[in-house]
């Protein structure tokens, strides 16, 4: 192998190399910045939950990922029943699913027969129950 011919192939290799090492850090890069989670760009099914008090039903229908449930007025869902903590649980939209949390309310929630000790995955047609008050679930799948 001639001079010329090693010449052209070492500067190929250093060539080969910092566009190997530029194109990684590039989609390196776009995967770091394209994988932050931003409030808009989620698609969240809606949200409806359907309670009765003093035999009057009430349907509220929610569109945002975070849905607190008590019998504080500044709640979403007020639910005006003495058994019911100010703040007493939150529905959240994450890991593509609707989880219910209880906040640590004075008398517990209840998923059925199953008290809610820890954050739980809920689905459509579920009822939750907060002290005496009660909440069925529907939830409306992505089109």
């Amino acid at each position: 192998m001639n001079a010329v011919t090693g010449l052209v192939l070492r500067i190929l290799i250093f060539v080969g190399i910092y566009a190997f090492l530029g194109v990684s850090v590039w989609l390196l890069w776009k995967s770091i910045t394209g994988s932050r989670l931003r409030r808009g760009n989620i698609a969240i099914p809606t949200l409806t939950l359907a309670t009765t008090l003093d035999e009057e039903q009430i349907v509220q229908t929610f569109t945002s990922s975070d849905v607190v449930v008590g019998r504080n007025p500044d709640c979403d869902l007020v639910l005006n029943d003495e058994t019911v903590s100010g703040r007493h649980g939150r529905l959240t939209y994450h890991l593509n699913q609707w989880w219910y949390e209880d906040l640590n309310s004075t008398n517990g929630s209840w998923l059925d027969d199953l008290k809610i000790e820890e954050p739980i995955v809920v689905k459509d047609s579920d009822s939750v129950y907060c002290g005496d008050a009660s909440f069925k679930i529907y939830i409306k799948p992505l089109d």
